[in-house]
């Protein structure tokens, strides 16, 4: 068990590691120059000697690097260029807003994903399934921008019963939540549908049939529990999505967190806050599958026995 936590912490280190290196090269290469954006095209040449030197952006990649990867696991970023205030600073402010739209979404995957799955195999190649299993098909299909945007114009328009951007009640949350959730329950409540009518017909199910088990008990105790380790994989990689679609979706509703300020932060050459907000995000993801590879051996105790 030791072994197996530590070579889970080790790649998840050296995960983060490339991640930030990663971000570093690709934020430099991109066209555009962040002093040329700070101080606009009739600065002097001068002046933009004198912020490339402020800055630290006069010295070679190589050494920046070195200076970055230095500072960045102290989560010492540097100063936004257009803000002003230490990026770290910026992006925990933001990160509050995008973990809460996070937990509602997850919230709304778990309370649809998991009822609609089991109903779907304890009534396969019904009406309801085929009903349900079309649907989710015409949801995976849809960009979540777009969904979004026919949910703006559906409750915010015409209905006008919901907000359409910003984080002005708890109301504000629903249409960029339902947004995210929505292919993430398509995908799970599939996923769980197939595996679960695998479980069904297994026989283990069908000697507590025989037992006399009620099937409420066969479905909560054995089926749903033998079930939920593959839709636990695609959780963990999901979460990635979330947080990638979230950069989107925070945008078209206009919702404060990190994918809106992500998203700003490249238009302007922001290096500070885009790194910054890369490696919260990588962090993130790293521990959410971490979380995910230890919670398989609290649900299958073949696992802790190997």
């Amino acid at each position: 068990m030791i072994g197996f936590i530590g070579s889970r912490f080790f790649n998840a280190a050296i995960t983060l590691v490339a991640a930030v290196i990663a971000t570093f090269l690709m934020i430099r290469v991109a066209p555009g120059d962040p002093v040329l954006v700070l101080l606009g095209d009739l600065a002097s040449p001068e002046q933009i000697a004198a912020a490339r030197i402020e800055y630290g952006l006069d010295r070679p990649i190589y050494e920046q690097l070195f200076i970055y990867l230095g500072k960045a696991f102290t989560l010492d970023f540097g100063n936004s260029i257009i803000q002003g205030r230490a990026a770290v600073d910026i992006v925990i402010q933001r990160m509050t807003a995008t973990l809460t739209l996070g937990a509602v979404t997850f919230a709304l995957v778990l309370v649809l994903a998991l009822p609609l799955g089991l109903l779907c195999a304890l009534y396969r190649d019904r009406l309801f399934d085929r009903a349900t299993s079309n649907s989710s098909l015409v949801v995976l299909g849809i960009p979540d921008f777009w969904l979004g945007l026919v949910f703006i114009l559906v409750f915010a328009r015409w209905l006008q019963i919901l907000p359409s951007s910003g984080w002005l009640s708890t109301t504000s949350i629903i249409l960029p939540a339902a947004t995210l959730a929505l292919p993430l329950v398509a995908v799970n409540m599939r996923l769980l549908r197939n595996e679960a009518i695998g479980v069904l017909d297994s026989n283990m199910v069908k000697i507590l049939r025989a037992k006399g088990i009620p099937t409420r008990r066969i479905v909560t105790h054995h089926v749903l529990r033998n079930a939920l380790l593959p839709v636990l994989t695609v959780g963990g990689v999901q979460f990635g999505h979330l947080l990638g679609g979230a950069v989107i979706v925070e945008t078209v509703f206009g919702w404060p967190g990190l994918g809106k300020e992500l998203i700003a932060a490249i238009s302007y050459r922001d290096y500070a806050v885009v790194q910054a907000c890369i490696f919260v995000m990588t962090f993130l993801v790293v521990a959410v599958n971490l979380a995910v590879d230890f919670s398989y051996r609290l649900i299958d105790p073949r696992l802790r026995r190997g």
